[in-house]
């Protein structure tokens, strides 16, 4: 799924879609594409904030939810997996995503 426009000829777009359609995605796969999804250029933040954070600067299309929805479904298995939040394991999530200093 190709998400916004690319400035590639229709071939290389098409040799693209291609490839991605024939590729089995690993747990590692799945991981970086998660690890994408959790951090700012100040480091980490919710999800959420992320996902509107790329919608603002990229605009949004009918692959966008689908995209978002398959984000959470790989948050949550590797949750599950880990058998805690994810969030429990980042450092500065609260400060990322809030704009909060917190004391400890």
């Amino acid at each position: 799924m190709i998400l916004s426009k690319w400035d590639c000829s229709e071939e290389e777009t098409q040799f693209v879609k291609d490839y991605l359609a024939q590729v089995e995605y690993t747990d590692y796969d799945r991981l970086f594409q998660l690890c994408d999804a959790l951090a700012l250029p100040s480091g980490f933040c919710l999800i959420e904030k992320r996902l509107v954070d790329a919608a603002l600067r990229h605009g949004i299309n009918e692959h966008v939810v689908p995209k978002w929805r398959a984000t959470i479904d790989i948050q949550q298995a590797f949750e599950k997996a880990i058998g805690r939040s994810i969030y429990s394991v980042l450092p500065g999530v609260m400060e990322n995503t809030f704009g909060l200093e917190l004391k400890t």
